[in-house]
């Protein structure tokens, strides 16, 4: 009984120290652990697995995309860039451009395939003319999640 006693301590302590150690182990490089992290990510997982390649991401865009989600998220309701050349790309070359807004509830996942079962969202994340984005997301006080995704090439 003793010895039993002995062992499953040693075996809970061990759980213990692994759980502690994984905790503090750095995530894979791959691993999004932000909003916009995962929309990116997700977003290039829609392009590759169509036959189309990844984008890059724009950092610096990425910072007016979010006060994008922000002003949508203060009005309480989506709304597309009213000039996107003046509000993203001033300074930045490009030819082409696109936007997908929305706002969720529920997961970036979930606010992917919304945007993947839209013809005109669908279009946007396909478009091979578009090689790099700026993504921009933010939460509410009420949990909702407002999503900002301009992609140019």
């Amino acid at each position: 009984m003793r010895r039993t006693r002995i062992a499953l301590t040693r075996v809970a302590l061990v759980a213990t120290f692994l759980t502690a150690f994984t905790a503090l182990a750095p995530s894979p490089a791959h691993a999004a652990t932000t909003p916009r992290a995962r929309m990116y990510q997700v977003t290039n997982n829609s392009r590759v697995s169509n036959g189309v390649r990844e984008v890059g991401i724009h950092y610096t865009i990425s910072k007016l995309a979010r006060k994008h989600s922000i002003a949508m998220a203060n009005r309480g309701s989506i709304f597309h860039t009213t000039n996107p050349s003046s509000f993203y790309l001033k300074g930045v070359k490009w030819s082409t451009w696109g936007e997908n807004v929305g706002v969720t509830g529920g997961t970036i996942t979930g606010m992917q395939s919304a945007f993947m079962n839209s013809p005109g969202h669908r279009s946007n994340i396909l478009n091979r003319g578009f090689h790099r984005v700026a993504v921009g997301t933010y939460r509410d006080a009420n949990g909702f999640l407002w999503v900002t995704v301009f992609f140019y090439g």
